[in-house]
C-alpha cells in the first residue's frame, strides 16, 4: 500500500476553488501549522497532520473530529486547482461536522490567499483595449461614488443641500434650493451609468470583452523590492504580453507569459505563474438573458477588493461595474450569481425607490421639520443621523430580496452563498464569529450597512428550497429581516 493510501471509505467529497497555483498551494500544510492556533482548526479537532507526495498528486493528511464529540474522520486535501477534500470514517457520516468543515477550510483557505497575495504580482489586460497594456490603475471619482449604493447619494444629497441653500441665499432664492438640489440629484441618477464609465479603458465591449489575468508571485516579503527594481521592466512584460494576446488571447498561458518576463530581463519560471482568462461579457450577457433583460454596459474597475455593483435608473441606462478583485478571487460560476444579485437591483427598480424615498424625506427635512430641528440645539443631529440609519435599514429588505431573486433566477442558492463567504471571509471570523455557535450579533445588524450581516444572507441561502420559493420575495425578505434583526441578540 502507498504511504499515505487508506482502506477506509469515503462518505464525504467537496470542492474548494482557489486563486493560487500548484506551487504555492503546497506551502498550505505549513501555513496551517504556523498560523493557527496551536496548529489546529477552529472547533475541529485535528492531529497528525502530514503532508504527501504520491501518484496521486500532493496532499496533506490530518485525522479529525468535533471538538467535544467521538466522531472521527481522515480528511485528505489534494493541494491543486481546484482543491479536493475526501473525508474518510469507518463511522460513516456526520453532516454538521461536514459543513462546520467544508465552511472552516473554506475560511482558512481565503486566509491563505489573503497572505499569499502580499507576495503575488498581478497584471491584467484587455484584449482590444491598447491603453489597458499600460502598467498602472485607472481612478474615477464617478464610479467611486455610484459603485457604492444610494446611501453615498444620501449622504452627498446632505453636503450639496446646504452648499446650494447657502447660494441661492445669497441671491435672493433660497425657496428654490430644493427644487435646484433635487434637478441635480437627479441628472446625476440619470446619468450616472455613464459617469461610471466615462473614458474607462477598461469598458467591456463586443470586441474586447475577456479580462486576461496574471498571477507571479515572487519571493515572500520581496514584492515591494521587486516592484522597485524592475518596474520598467515589468511595464516591458505587460506591454509584450498584451501585443502577443491581443487578438489570441486563449494562447495566454503560463509557460509563455514566463518566457515574456524572460525576454524582458526578469527572472522566471513557469510554476511561479498562473493565467486566468475571464470573459466578462459573456458572464453578463448570459445572466441579462436569464432576467430578461437588455445588455447593461460593463466597466472593470481595478479595486483589488471583490466587489460588484449595478448603477443607472433604468434598465436601459445600467452600467455593471465589477472589480478586479472579484474576478481573481471568484470562479466563474460564482461571478455569475453575485452579477445576478445586481442585475436583480435594476430589474426591481432599486434605485428608483432609494432615490425617491431620499428625495421625499429631503422634501419634508426642509419643507416641515426643518423649523422644529432647530428648535432644540443638536436635535437636527440627532435626526439626521436616526434618518440615516432607518434608510440603511430599509435598504437591508432590498438587499434580501435581491439575495433571494438571484438564488431563484439563477437556481444556485449555495454557489452564491459560497461567494458571500469567499468575499466576506475576514468579516465572518472575525466579526460575525460564523464559526463559533451563539452569542449576540446585534451590534452587527445596527451597522450603517445597507446589506444584512453575512451570516444571515448565507444560512437564508442555504436553507432556501428550490421547489417551494416563497411566492413574494419581497415580503418574504422584509419578514426574514425583522425576524433576524429580533433574534439577532442570541443566534444559535
Amino acid at each position: 500500500m502507498e504511504q499515505g493510501e487508506l482502506s477506509q471509505q469515503i462518505v464525504h467529497t467537496f470542492i474548494i476553488g482557489t486563486e493560487l497555483s500548484h506551487a504555492q498551494l503546497l506551502n498550505f500544510p505549513n501555513f496551517i501549522r504556523e498560523h493557527m492556533a496551536f496548529g489546529q482548526l477552529p472547533g475541529v479537532r485535528m492531529a497528525d497532520l502530514e503532508a504527501y507526495a504520491s501518484s496521486q498528486g500532493h496532499y496533506m493528511e490530518f485525522r479529525s473530529g468535533p471538538e467535544r464529540e467521538p466522531y472521527e474522520c481522515t480528511v485528505r486535501v489534494y493541494l491543486e486547482r481546484p482543491m479536493k477534500v475526501e473525508m474518510r470514517s469507518e463511522s460513516g457520516r456526520d453532516e454538521d461536522f461536514q459543513r462546520h468543515l467544508e465552511n472552516v477550510l473554506l475560511m482558512v483557505v481565503q486566509f491563505f490567499e489573503e497572505q499569499a497575495r502580499t507576495s503575488t504580482l498581478y497584471i491584467a489586460f484587455l484584449p482590444g483595449s491598447p491603453r489597458t497594456a499600460r502598467l498602472g490603475r485607472s481612478f474615477s471619482l464617478f464610479r467611486a461614488i455610484f459603485s457604492g449604493n444610494m446611501m453615498t447619494l444620501f449622504l452627498l444629497s446632505i453636503i450639496i443641500g446646504v452648499f446650494i441653500l447657502s447660494i441661492m441665499s445669497v441671491l435672493g432664492y433660497a425657496e428654490y434650493a430644493p427644487f435646484v438640489l433635487i434637478a441635480l440629484l437627479l441628472s446625476l441618477v440619470l446619468s450616472a451609468g455613464k459617469l461610471s464609465s466615462l473614458r474607462s479603458p477598461w469598458r467591456i465591449t463586443p470586441t474586447a470583452g475577456e479580462v486576461v489575468i496574471v498571477q507571479h508571485q515572487v519571493p515572500e516579503g520581496m514584492l515591494p523590492m521587486y516592484v522597485g527594481e524592475f518596474r520598467d521592466r515589468i511595464a516591458a512584460a505587460k506591454q509584450r504580453a498584451y501585443e502577443m494576446f491581443k487578438d489570441r488571447p486563449a494562447d495566454a498561458s503560463r509557460e509563455k507569459i514566463a518566457e515574456v518576463f524572460r525576454d524582458s530581463g526578469l527572472p522566471a519560471k513557469p510554476e511561479d505563474f498562473l493565467v486566468k482568462r475571464v470573459d466578462v461579457r459573456a458572464i453578463v450577457e448570459r445572466v441579462a438573458k436569464r432576467f430578461e433583460m437588455p445588455m447593461p454596459a460593463i466597466v472593470v474597475s481595478q479595486d483589488a477588493r471583490p466587489n460588484a455593483a449595478a448603477t443607472g435608473f433604468t434598465k436601459r441606462l445600467a452600467t455593471v461595474i465589477v472589480t478586479m478583485g472579484l474576478l481573481v478571487q471568484l470562479e466563474e460560476e460564482e461571478v455569475e450569481v453575485v452579477i445576478g444579485h445586481e442585475l436583480s437591483h435594476l430589474r426591481s427598480g432599486d434605485p428608483i425607490v432609494l432615490f425617491s424615498l431620499i428625495v421625499a424625506e429631503y422634501l419634508l427635512r426642509v419643507t416641515v421639520l426643518w423649523q422644529f430641528l432647530v428648535i432644540i440645539p443638536g436635535l437636527w443631529l440627532l435626526y439626521i443621523f436616526g434618518v440615516f440609519w432607518a434608510i440603511f435599514f430599509f435598504g437591508k429588505f432590498l438587499e434580501s430580496r435581491a439575495d433571494l431573486e438571484a438564488a431563484l433566477v439563477m437556481r444556485k442558492p449555495k454557489v452564491m452563498a459560497g461567494s458571500l463567504k469567499k468575499i466576506g471571509f475576514r468579516r465572518l471570523v472575525l466579526m460575525e464569529r460564523f464559526l463559533e455557535p451563539g452569542g449576540s450579533r446585534l451590534g452587527e445588524w445596527v451597522k450603517f450597512d445597507p446589506h444584512p450581516p453575512l451570516y444571515f444572507r448565507i444560512q437564508r441561502l442555504e436553507s432556501l428550497d428550490l421547489d417551494n420559493p416563497p411566492r413574494h420575495p419581497f415580503l418574504s425578505s422584509v419578514r426574514a429581516v425583522l425576524s433576524g434583526f429580533v433574534s439577532s441578540r442570541n443566534v444559535p
